[in-house]
């Protein structure tokens, strides 16, 4: 085989399907939006259940009456939800829309806790830090704990790999190392970055540069991910072409999300449903 028809065999857009490349980037779209919503309504449950008042916006949450240990909540909730989808994961079948949502939901989740304890040693003024200072804890657990989401975030990130690679629509795209690797790019990669961008309207407006600043680094992890996908070897694909549909629904349910959020959300809602009316 000639490096010419090496090249025009790797897979392409095209090949790869435009439905199953938008459907990724809106399900990662959809993944950063409700990873932020679980940290920030986690760290308005937690005010609430220790005496306080809590109010969610579309890019933060703000409370009264209750410690910083409060600010531990989107951690523990993140973490909590990351986990059980990570584990109900498997359970589904099928490689559509839904499952790819999930799968873009638990890595954004998890990520999202996971990299406050990355975080957690370096940058006293982050909420997990704040919450951590209220305890008398032995020097150097926080690097401890560091260390465990590193660790952590980057087991998901390569474990990622497999998971997107089993969505290939054929097993010819992920055959050979640098298919498997162009696949990846598409997949996982690019909609990453593409998303970061696609998410800014859910959090504005961000004066206060809460959660904007943080999106580009949004799609970090999923270098890790495009580096593994060569070496996994244990997805095969399809014998015969799977065809994915156009995500009309996942736009639709995505431009429902984004009028909540600018339409409610911006202007808070209290946790405490008895507030509610």
């Amino acid at each position: 085989m000639t490096t010419e028809a090496s090249t025009e065999s790797l897979p392409t857009v095209s090949r790869v399907g435009p439905p199953l490349i938008v459907a990724s980037t809106l399900a990662s779209t959809l993944g950063i939006a409700i990873a932020q919503f679980l940290d920030d309504l986690g760290d308005g449950i937690l005010a609430v259940i220790l005496g306080g008042e809590g109010v969610i916006y579309n890019n933060r949450t703000e409370f009264t009456g209750a410690d910083d240990i409060a600010w531990a909540g989107g951690f523990v909730l993140c973490l909590i939800v990351g986990l059980f989808a990570l584990f109900v994961y498997p359970t589904q079948r099928g490689h559509g829309v839904s499952r790819l949502v999930l799968l873009w939901m638990l890595l954004h989740v998890l990520r999202q806790a996971l990299t406050q304890a990355v975080v957690l040693p370096f940058s006293d003024d982050s909420q997990l830090a704040l919450a951590y200072g209220t305890f008398e804890a032995p020097a150097g657990l926080d690097m401890v704990i560091a260390a465990g989401g590193a660790v952590g975030l980057l087991l998901v990130a390569l474990s990622a790999a497999s998971a997107f690679l089993a969505f290939t629509p054929h097993r010819r795209h992920v055959s050979a190392a640098r298919k498997r690797l162009v696949f990846a790019l598409w997949i996982a990669l690019i909609p990453a970055v593409v998303s970061a961008f696609v998410a800014i309207p859910f959090f504005l407006p961000d004066s206060e540069g809460l959660v904007l600043p943080g999106l580009p680094l949004v799609a970090v992890m999923f270098l890790a991910t495009l580096a593994a996908a060569p070496g996994t070897t244990t997805v095969v694909g399809p014998e015969d072409e799977r065809e994915m549909a156009w995500p009309w629904g996942l736009l639709a349910f995505l431009l429902v999300l984004l009028v909540f959020s600018l339409g409610v959300l911006q202007g808070g809602v209290s946790i405490d449903p008895r507030r509610w009316g």
